[in-house]
């Protein structure tokens, strides 16, 4: 897999956990940008100890192996903020509530 391959792998789950995420792979290195609340986070891929690849983010900090992909959302939102967390999630709710995924609690 290429970096490309493990940006996808991510931006398909940050798309389901409701944040936009618009890919750069014309850069070099390819990068994801996650965007809320006028702050965003970059996220690239680089090998880590071993050769195993991981994410990080624009500054270089590790976030998570490329493998952890659920683990990698929750390190994105702790990054972007408890404020960012919440602007999205009312749309999540619509979207899955379209989808038939929401339990109606009373039938």
């Amino acid at each position: 897999m290429n970096a490309s391959d493990h940006l996808d792998g991510l931006a398909r789950a940050l798309t389901a956990a409701g944040w936009p995420t618009p890919a750069r792979y014309g850069n070099v290195p390819a990068v994801l940008l996650v965007f809320a609340s006028g702050r965003s986070v970059g996220v690239s891929v680089k090998a880590g100890t071993g050769g195993v690849p991981w994410f990080v983010s624009s500054n270089q900090d590790p976030l998570r192996p490329c493998h952890d992909l659920a683990g990698t959302v929750v390190e994105i939102e702790a990054r972007l903020g408890t404020s960012a967390t919440l602007s999205v999630r009312p749309a999540r709710r619509r979207v899955l509530g379209r989808l038939g995924k929401l339990r109606r609690p009373f039938g």
